[in-house]
């Protein structure tokens, strides 16, 4: 996935191999294997709704994309339904009108967001900094890429 905003065009979310956070980062062609395979998403029936879609490394099988206490990480599903609705999102149009918007399946005000290169899911106005109304509908639009690896 893509970051559709100005500034980080080449960025796409990515797990941080230091930790289990998810991050932006720009990634090329001539990226290393490791960094194309930490961008790259095998995308799922959502865990918690079919409607929806649930992202898998594909690099670290059994481990998918999911928020917890509103930033992104990438764990192994430990089976719950906790689990299951934290890491299922459900794809709408794009917030800013280009490619498409990723609603928390159990927040569905917030959307996948990066912020500051980190992944969150964020509402557009809130509490939280990622909440910022500055930058939200870019900073919540994703374009789908080719696989990485």
């Amino acid at each position: 996935m893509r970051a559709t905003t100005s500034c980080c065009t080449a960025d796409y979310l990515q797990h941080d191999t230091s930790d289990d956070k998810v991050v932006i980062a720009p990634v090329t062609a001539g990226s290393s294997a490791t960094d194309k395979g930490d961008a790259t998403w095998i995308v799922h029936a959502g865990l918690a709704d079919g409607n929806c879609v649930s992202f898998e490394s594909a690099d670290g099988p059994g481990q998918y994309l999911r928020h917890y206490a509103f930033q992104l990480h990438l764990q192994p599903d430990d089976g719950t339904g906790q689990f299951a609705a934290d890491a299922t999102f459900c794809p709408k149009i794009g917030n800013s009108g280009t490619g498409y918007s990723l609603q928390s399946f159990n927040y569905p005000a917030k959307y996948i967001r990066h912020y500051s290169f980190t992944g969150y899911i964020a509402s557009n106005g809130g509490g939280n900094a990622w909440d910022t109304t500055s930058m939200w509908s870019q900073d919540t639009s994703w374009l789908a890429a080719s696989p990485w690896s």
